[in-house]
């Protein structure tokens, strides 16, 4: 049996109805989640765990510099 997306869809419509229709997002938690997977695809099995999570704070803190800097808006 092949599962399509829109059978998945159907079949969670309860759940997509509710993603779509509330105000809260996990977008902020995905990004991290994004760049912890990355590291260790990256260094996983070459580093340990200290060098690891220094690299992951390095990292959340440079996303947070650039998201914190004003935007000029546009002309």
């Amino acid at each position: 049996m092949t599962i399509t997306l829109a059978g998945a869809l159907r079949e969670d419509r309860h759940a997509v109805a509710q993603g779509i229709t509330t105000p809260y997002n996990s977008g902020v938690n995905e990004g991290r989640i994004t760049d912890i997977k990355l590291q260790k695809r990256l260094m996983g099995g070459r580093a340990g765990v200290s060098l690891l999570r220094h690299r992951v704070v390095l990292i959340a803190h440079l996303r947070r510099r650039y998201v914190d800097r004003p935007t000029v808006p546009p002309r």
